[in-house]
């Protein structure tokens, strides 16, 4: 069984990796079919992180089941999932009653495919990877959909609806400031804001491929570097990976308004707490919750309110990952048809490398 393995800046491969098994009744192994990057693999990729490697790559991807344990009864070979990307039980009182298996107090904080962080539980970029509570983790496709533009959700789409719609509900026809520049999640948040009935959303960055999107998407896009404030607004987002920009977010947000950070920015960073104090800013940051907020995107993605193919930047074959993934484009889709008919496949029908 091949996994893809993430070497060192612009350096990957596919490498031998034993066949995973079911360990646990709740156990299932899934076959990704359709899988991407998210905004922390591609800064990984591009050695803007601390990451160093070896280690399996990827944590977005639609599969198909290939093997359930007897504990996971719910699905059934052949059918196609979302990978939710954090490993989660789903019982705890953070996972069930918190609705937060982000930081589900069964395994080590920070859990999740494709990473070294309290790992290894192997990359969605694998020809077979098992899913600790498959139950907690695996979210049904609608039937008949083509899985080519929804792997993200298993990470980005939901982040992009978990910063703005919620926020949108209590405060019906906000204005919305997005400070881009992270990659997909600035868009998908600027689709989503847009869906939801926002006022005006704004969508600030550099790149001219990144604003072209955002206007597709229905945003108002303004190529500029990040200016110290950009006027006042009840929502903003930074999705950035840029201090400036942060502090702009924060500084351009309404007295009492919400702030959000997605994060990734690796390493300490002075933000104006006085001007928070004075105005009243509730801030946000943290990697997303992830599975309570999947079938929440799903639907706005299955009603084609959101139309994820806009974010996409290429489609190309599963097999040609590690050149496609080292050119470091913001989205691209690695696709591969399925081996398992909706009747039947079973893991053992297939040895050694079935991708």
């Amino acid at each position: 069984m091949r996994e893809l393995v993430f070497l060192g800046p612009r350096k990957l491969e596919w490498r031998e990796a034993p066949e995973p098994r079911i360990e646990h009744p709740e156990d299932a192994i899934v076959r990704p079919i359709a899988a991407t990057t998210c905004d922390l693999d591609t800064a990984i990729i591009r050695g803007t992180t601390p990451f160093e490697g070896p280690f399996a790559i990827g944590h977005e991807c639609v599969a198909e089941v290939a093997h359930v344990g007897p504990g996971a009864t719910q699905f059934y070979r052949g059918q196609h999932v979302i990978v939710s990307w954090h490993i989660s039980c789903g019982r705890c009182h953070r996972c069930a009653r918190r609705q937060l298996p982000n930081t589900c107090s069964h395994f080590p904080r920070g859990a999740a495919f494709g990473s070294p962080v309290q790992g290894p539980w192997g990359g969605l970029f694998s020809d077979l990877v098992r899913v600790p509570h498959a139950p907690a983790s695996l979210v049904p496709l609608p039937p008949g959909v083509d899985p080519t533009h929804w792997a993200s959700l298993s990470d980005n789409i939901p982040f992009g609806y978990e910063l703005t719609v919620p926020h949108l509900l209590r405060n019906p026809g906000a204005d919305v400031l997005i400070m881009g520049g992270c990659g997909s999640v600035a868009l998908y948040a600027a689709a989503f804001a847009r869906a939801a009935g926002a006022g005006a959303v704004d969508y600030i960055d550099t790149d001219r491929t990144w604003l072209d999107i955002a206007t597709k998407l229905g945003a108002n896009a303004i190529e500029m570097p990040p200016p110290r404030r950009h006027g006042s607004y009840p929502i903003t987002v930074d999705a950035s990976m840029n201090a400036d920009s942060l502090r702009c977010a924060i500084r351009s947000t309404e007295p009492e308004g919400q702030c959000s950070s997605v994060g990734c920015h690796f390493g300490e960073v002075a933000i104006p707490m006085m001007e928070m104090y004075v105005r009243g800013i509730n801030f946000y940051t943290g990697r997303g919750q992830g599975r309570p907020n999947i079938e929440k995107a799903m639907a706005f993605v299955d009603a084609r309110r959101v139309k994820t193919e806009l974010v996409t930047t290429e489609v190309m074959p599963f097999d040609a990952a590690p050149e496609v993934l080292a050119r470091g484009s913001m989205k691209p889709v690695l696709v591969r048809p399925p081996v398992c008919g909706p009747e039947a496949c079973d893991i053992t029908q297939h040895s050694g490398r079935i991708g």
